[in-house]
């Protein structure tokens, strides 16, 4: 049986790692909303890119870890997703898992922690999900997410190792860095692009296993989530030899923010928060600009990012599936993607599979 994708989110709050030396700290999560004012961190340190950055949570905040796995088997159109709704959950340490298989059926989970523990090490965290049959463990080289959950229909392994370094969203993964990618929304991209195992087995007998590109990073705000955002289209990719991420948010106040990230041999040729850095926009039916909650999805989205020495990329996005049931303010596909480098002699046409998102928020 083939498949295309497998996302795992956990959803969670949890306390901020003021830590700027490379040591190992443990932090607590409670798992029940805390009745105190929060402090977030907007800043980088000289380490800590994985850690929490909110302490504590309260019922308008949020800091959650994504994980993602898309298969790079063209024909292979199972999809999976997570998506975070930290302003609905009051249990706030919970596991989520979404997959779809290759016949178009979406299957979801999700487990509820007695709590949790984070450990950051340098940049890289260890997590624990008490009692959830959720963890994950690191190392400079990847990650492992392993799962023992029975009662939530799900056991298994997903791992990670990377191949394009780590950064924020206008630069590299060093200390002075502004986290903000948007108005109040925090981010830090631990892995950018790794070749990832998924191998799961659902509902106690029904096997789910693949190969494909892989991809883990983190958001928080202190604000409720869509507060200060009108909408955002978020993407990520492997074209040729380039491993590709890309945010472009329209805020409330009409203020467009952007991130671009590319990396080629393991190292970085663009992170940027530049406006002329990235620019993308929805192509074919439904292709308004900015959506709005009675726009329908598009059917594709043409992208352009500057590869810094390498010249400028124009990406064009093909949506193949839809990755989770569809609502009028969050959607996200799988797709083909194509493109080309201005000013090459070379005029072929790069391909690769991405995942891309949209959110709409306003009418």
């Amino acid at each position: 049986m083939s498949r295309r994708i497998i996302i795992l989110g956990i959803l969670y709050q949890a306390f901020f790692a003021f830590a700027s030396r490379r040591v190992e700290q443990s932090f607590y999560i409670p798992s029940t909303l805390q009745n105190r004012t929060s402090y977030t961190v907007f800043e980088s340190l000289a380490s800590g890119l994985d850690g929490p950055k909110v302490q504590p949570i309260n019922a308008t905040t949020f800091d959650w870890w994504y994980f993602d796995v898309v298969s790079t088997n063209p024909p292979d159109l199972s999809t999976a997703v997570c998506i975070p709704t930290p302003d609905s959950v009051t249990d706030i340490t919970v596991a989520v898992l979404w997959i779809s298989f290759p016949n178009g059926t979406l299957w979801s989970t999700a487990s509820h922690a007695d709590g949790a523990t984070v450990k950051v090490n340098g940049d890289y965290t260890d997590g624990t999900w008490d009692n959830s049959g959720f963890s994950w463990t690191s190392k400079e080289s990847g990650y492992l997410i392993e799962i023992d959950a029975p009662d939530a229909g799900v056991t298994g392994t997903i791992s990670f190792r990377t191949v394009a370094p780590p950064h924020y969203p206008c630069g590299p993964a060093e200390a002075g860095q502004n986290l903000e990618l948007g108005p109040h929304i925090g981010w830090a991209n631990a892995i950018s692009d790794a070749d990832s195992t998924v191998d799961l087995r659902i509902d106690g007998d029904t096997p789910f296993a693949f190969r494909g590109t892989g991809y883990h990073d983190k958001n928080w705000s202190d604000v409720v989530f869509g507060t200060h955002i009108t909408s955002w289209y978020w993407g990520r990719g492997r074209l040729g030899p380039y491993s590709l991420v890309w945010w472009d948010v329209l805020g409330r106040t009409g203020v467009e923010t952007f991130s671009a990230y590319a990396a080629k041999d393991q190292k970085i040729l663009a992170a940027s928060c530049a406006p002329e850095s990235i620019k993308a926009r929805p192509i074919g039916q439904n292709s308004t600009y900015p959506p709005v909650l009675s726009t329908g999805n598009p059917s594709g989205y043409h992208v352009e990012l500057d590869l810094g020495v390498d010249g400028k990329l124009e990406l064009d996005l093909t949506v193949l599936a839809p990755t989770i049931a569809l609502n009028p303010e969050y959607a996200r596909f799988v797709g083909n993607m194509s493109g080309s480098i201005t000013g090459e002699r070379n005029t072929e046409r790069l391909i690769g599979m991405a995942l891309f998102e949209q959110f709409k928020l306003t009418e």
